[in-house]
């Protein structure tokens, strides 16, 4: 069964994610602004409440983790400076603009 997400047609907000049979139900028996968000499915971003729908890509964007942080074609926030490889967990340090390897 499909998920839907409900929108804020002002701000492109999700404000609601549900399971159901399909848009034209949501329209007619919730009311509001639907459109199907993926769940699992590749170049698709799951909705989740709080997160942007961006029509002309007929996508959902989490909220901006930093502001240096630039949102790419698939509608995902990447920093200006890849994660490093390695086995080693690191952390945005907005301040620098790189990152801080971190204890597990």
């Amino acid at each position: 069964m499909p998920y839907f997400a409900r929108i804020n047609t002002e701000t492109n907000e999700v404000v609601e994610v549900i399971r159901c049979d399909s848009k034209e139900w949501c329209d007619g028996r919730l009311g509001g602004t639907w459109f199907r968000t993926y769940y699992d499915t590749e170049g698709k971003n799951y909705a989740g409440i709080g997160f942007t729908y961006h029509p002309a890509k007929d996508n959902f964007s989490a909220p901006k983790p930093y502001p240096s942080w630039t949102l790419d074609d698939t509608c995902t926030w990447q920093p200006p400076v890849s994660y490093p490889l390695g086995e080693k967990l690191y952390i945005w340090n907005e301040e620098t603009q790189s990152w801080d390897e971190t204890e597990a």
